[in-house]
């Protein structure tokens, strides 16, 4: 049983692994070193870029958070939950003016269009605006 043979294959074998392992490692080729090194370097550009682009990001979300801690550092540390805050919104009080001016002209239209008499029409007038008022209200009342 001669094994020249098989040592032979087993040679070219590894002469054939080693000059790819030489070409792929080897600086002075620079055929699969070079492709390395420059992805690299692409990574390590695109890497700076995107730490800027936080930086940056980071810059603006400062920059708009300081509009609030003034707002925030004058508020005290715990809100009291007994008293209604929604006073100071304007919104909601013009809501509530236009509203109650929304009513009276309802109560004004139904009284003047009404076959009844006049405190009979002004009775119905003001319990129908009440109901209303209270089916807004608990509507409201659910929905938020």
């Amino acid at each position: 049983m001669s094994a020249d043979p098989d040592i032979a294959r087993f040679q070219a074998t590894i002469t054939d692994l080693i000059t790819i392992g030489n070409s792929m490692y080897d600086p002075t080729t620079g055929s699969m070193t070079a492709e390395v090194a420059s992805r690299n370097k692409e990574l390590q550009e695109k890497k700076t870029q995107l730490q800027e682009q936080i930086k940056q990001q980071e810059a603006i979300i400062n920059r708009s958070n300081r509009d609030f801690t003034d707002v925030r550092d004058q508020l005290p540390e715990t809100l009291p939950k007994k008293t209604l805050n929604f006073i100071e919104d304007y919104t909601l009080i013009i809501v509530c003016i236009s509203y109650l001016f929304m009513v009276v002209v309802a109560l004004q239209t139904y009284v003047m269009y009404s076959p009844e008499n006049f405190l009979t029409a002004i009775g119905k007038g003001v319990s129908y605006s009440l109901i209303l008022t209270l089916i807004f209200g608990a509507l409201l009342y659910y929905l938020c």
